[in-house]
């Protein structure tokens, strides 16, 4: 069943989701705190911008007046993050097919994204949380000893074919 499954995620979900909501909520008043859990990135943007905001207007977090400051620096936060995003599209979207496309000399980097992302976010977890990373690291470590070679393999075996191909 579904619910067999969910029941250990929600068991460590769960608790940590309200402590974060008892944390947040102090310092950033209750519009900061919904508007940073609905656009993300809390610890990193948005508590930062609220409390330096809140320590230039001189006011207290849990005053209205930090409230507003709060939740107003937190707003224009992700206005300003997302006007980013999307100026970054609209500039590279004429040579994203170039770059992207098979033949380019970025493609191999574009085959990478996707490992790297999951290397960096896997990074600062297993340093955080080393003692529960110890298994994970240990089967990854065995699969790569003995089976390792395969993807490299493969990606020879179609070079290989596309050599043939082209002669």
């Amino acid at each position: 069943r579904s619910s067999d499954l969910l029941l250990p995620v929600a068991m460590l979900f769960y608790p940590s989701a309200i402590i974060e909501v008892l944390t947040y909520g102090p310092m950033l008043g209750s519009g900061g705190t919904y508007l940073s859990f609905v656009t993300g990135n809390i610890s990193n943007l948005k508590l930062p911008c609220a409390l330096n905001s809140m320590e230039n207007a001189k006011v207290r977090a849990t005053s209205e007046e930090g409230d507003v400051i709060s939740t107003i620096s937190i707003a224009t936060s992700s206005i300003v993050t997302t006007l980013i995003i999307a100026l970054g599209v609209v500039a590279f979207s004429p040579i994203l097919p170039y770059i992207t496309d098979p033949n380019s000399a970025f493609a191999p980097a574009f085959q990478q994204v996707v490992p790297a992302l999951f290397g960096a976010l896997g990074a600062t977890y297993f340093a955080k949380h080393w003692k529960i990373s110890i298994l994970p690291i240990a089967v990854v470590l065995i699969v790569l000893l003995f089976a390792g070679n395969t993807a490299i393999r493969s990606e020879e075996r179609r070079v290989g074919k596309e050599c043939r191909s082209r002669w």
